[in-house]
């Protein structure tokens, strides 16, 4: 299983890397494909684009999810049960489903008065939930929060006090975690992005669509490249999960 699991990544790297591969075997091992991804202004569009929207996803996500769970998992059990279910909502329902309804919506009824980038970070915001609110119910969980802000109210400090100088702090590993787990998360979508910016804004994974079936080994090039700073982010995140466990 593991030897299937990694093979399709190893081919279109061996793909990548190589001149032709007309016959059984790969010939000619070349930089030539991830040079000219690296340097084409279209493909450094893509990637650019694609990060600065995922990250307002991102950062809305943490806000708006971030402050949710943690306000609830400290004050209500059956509110933050409520948020446990309200996590598994963005798995029940496509994100073709809600692409196709934001085009009759947000581009058919009042595309004259929204911007479609900012309705594309609004649509994806809502799919990071599950994200941000299972690593942070875990780090609390870990932290004993709800333990640790009843002994501090014994010693006299304001729950205000509390969590600015003792529970964001200790939460800061979790944070940054969910952060970048939801940018990743985000610079993975292509549903949303292909169906309503694929006329505007080209961002990456539409992007790679298009390119199969122009350049395979260019397409191939952009991939090994998107796939490397994904698995930096998820290494990124997995150094972080650790240190909060640590904690």
């Amino acid at each position: 299983m593991l030897l299937l699991a990694c093979l399709p990544p190893a081919v279109v790297l061996v793909y990548a890397l190589t001149e032709r591969w007309d016959g059984l075997l790969p010939q000619g091992p070349t930089w030539q494909w991830l040079a000219e991804i690296a340097q084409d202004p279209r493909s450094r569009s893509a990637v650019v684009k694609t990060l600065w929207l995922s990250l307002q996803s991102a950062l809305l996500a943490l806000l708006l999810g971030g402050t949710a769970s943690v306000l609830a998992y400290l004050s209500s059990p059956r509110l933050s049960r409520w948020l446990d279910l309200l996590a598994l909502l963005p798995y029940a329902i496509p994100p073709v489903v809600l692409a196709i309804n934001a085009l009759e919506l947000f581009v058919g009824r009042w595309g004259a008065w929204l911007d479609l980038q900012t309705v594309y970070v609004l649509l994806v915001t809502p799919l990071l939930f599950p994200l941000v609110h299972k690593t942070l119910v875990a780090a609390l969980q870990q932290l004993d929060a709800a333990q640790l802000l009843e002994a501090g109210r014994t010693l006299g400090a304001s729950d205000g006090y509390l969590l600015r100088r003792v529970l964001v702090p200790l939460l800061a590993p979790a944070l940054l975690a969910a952060l970048l787990l939801s940018w990743m998360g985000a610079a993975m979508e292509f549903a949303i992005a292909n169906l309503l910016l694929g006329g505007t804004v080209e961002l990456l994974q539409p992007l790679l669509n298009s390119m199969r079936g122009i350049n395979g080994h260019q397409s191939a090039a952009l991939i090994v490249l998107s796939f490397a700073l994904l698995t930096l982010l998820g290494l990124t995140v997995r150094g972080l999960s650790w240190k909060s466990k640590q904690s």
